[in-house]
């Protein structure tokens, strides 16, 4: 694996923030796989998906007619579905981190449990951060569709342009104004993060998105 890391281009292992044949190899590698596209993808799929379904979806269809019959106050709903958010997420770290566990003990690799909760956490509250955006995004729609699309834009404008802040130097000033720049594992485990001011970052613009999504839902037409 050393081998085949040092023989990719300098851009690639930049992009992906490995570098074969350090003493800290290993702990790259497994770190690497927090920030995997697929696991990238999987982790942002109920932060984009449901507020487009159960926000605007429910907007297009005109489901919350029925439901506002009733003695409800509408933040209650902007609310549930947020909850709903932190108990999936919350659910899909535990799964994560219970692997890492699993495979310490199994390969014994004597690694810092400790710091890989650390990114754990860092990873939770970014996504948070991820799905209120995604929910101030779908309060101000009223088609589904459009809805995710712009969502699923935004997320892969900023995606990129973290990407191309890595892969040019020119843009290292940049650096520090890269949503994604909140959450890197590899740099976490290693302590060279500080995860304190990322999980501060991101709770800020959870609260908010949130806030911008609870007071938007509360004063538009159903």
């Amino acid at each position: 694996m050393v081998s085949f890391i040092q023989r990719l281009p300098p851009a690639f292992t930049t992009f992906i923030g490995v570098q074969g044949g350090t003493a800290q190899f290993a702990t790259q590698m497994l770190a690497f796989g927090y920030t995997h596209p697929i696991i990238i993808i999987s982790l942002a799929f109920l932060q984009v998906s449901i507020p487009a379904r159960y926000i605007t979806g429910e907007i297009e269809l005109k489901t919350f007619d029925i439901l506002l019959t009733k003695p409800l106050k509408r933040f209650i709903i902007p609310s549930s579905i947020f909850t709903f958010l932190i108990i999936a997420l919350g659910l899909q770290f535990i799964a994560i981190f219970l692997g890492t566990i699993a495979g310490d003990l199994y390969f014994d690799l004597q690694i810092n449990i400790a710091d890989y909760g650390k990114a754990v956490f860092v990873g939770f509250v970014f996504f948070l951060s991820m799905g209120s955006m995604a929910m101030a995004i779908c309060t101000f729609q009223i088609e589904k569709g459009k809805a995710l699309s712009k969502t699923i834009g935004l997320i892969v404008a900023l995606y990129f342009f973290d990407t191309i802040i890595k892969l040019s130097k020119s843009l290292d000033h940049l650096y520090a104004y890269s949503y994604f720049q909140l959450y890197q594992p590899g740099k976490l485990v290693q302590n060279q993060v500080d995860a304190s001011l990322c999980v501060l970052i991101s709770l800020v613009l959870t609260g908010l998105f949130l806030m911008v999504a609870i007071l938007q839902f509360n004063k538009r037409d159903l």
